[in-house]
């Protein structure tokens, strides 16, 4: 009896470890670690994005258009609350691709000091299929910088 648990035993142990060679997380869900939005954004989308949250009326749609990317944007805020000297700012952005693909990004924007915004993704992004491209008049980028000026890799998912 000691004999066939024993077998039995590195039988399973052969298995999992044939399962987990193939497939690492087929038998332990291992953490990935933070899951980011929108990493196609360049430097001057994210000015777009800081200078809206700073000016945008809620409920007032904010389009801009990067030239370099051809990629089109459309920034709306929802929600603003403003307590105990932070202000949060719920808004959607629909980014269109150059092909017309488009998704939505739902962000949270919070802030306690002028014209600085930690900025986080609600949910993962969410593809809409195709959209209609905009008409838009060229603007120029607003003049601002943000925390990473290399490099951006989206926004994180919050928990």
């Amino acid at each position: 009896m000691k004999r066939l648990v024993l077998m039995l035993a590195i039988a399973m142990l052969i298995m999992l470890a044939g399962g987990c060679k193939n497939n690492p997380n087929a038998f332990i869900q291992f953490p990935q670690g933070p899951e980011y939005v929108g990493a196609y954004l360049e430097t001057t989308d994210v000015r777009h994005i800081g200078y809206a949250l700073n000016t945008a009326a809620t409920r007032t749609p904010v389009k801009w258009e990067n030239r370099e990317s051809g990629y089109q944007y459309s920034l709306m805020v929802f929600t603003t609350d403003a307590a105990m000297g932070t202000t949060t700012r719920k808004f959607t952005i629909l980014t269109i691709e150059p092909s017309g693909y488009a998704e939505v990004l739902n962000l949270i924007g919070t802030s306690t000091q002028k014209n600085i915004w930690n900025i986080v993704a609600e949910t993962p992004a969410s593809y809409v299929g195709k959209a209609a491209r905009m008409e838009l008049v060229s603007t120029s980028t607003p003049k601002a910088t943000h925390s990473n000026d290399q490099h951006f890799p989206g926004f994180m998912i919050a928990d």
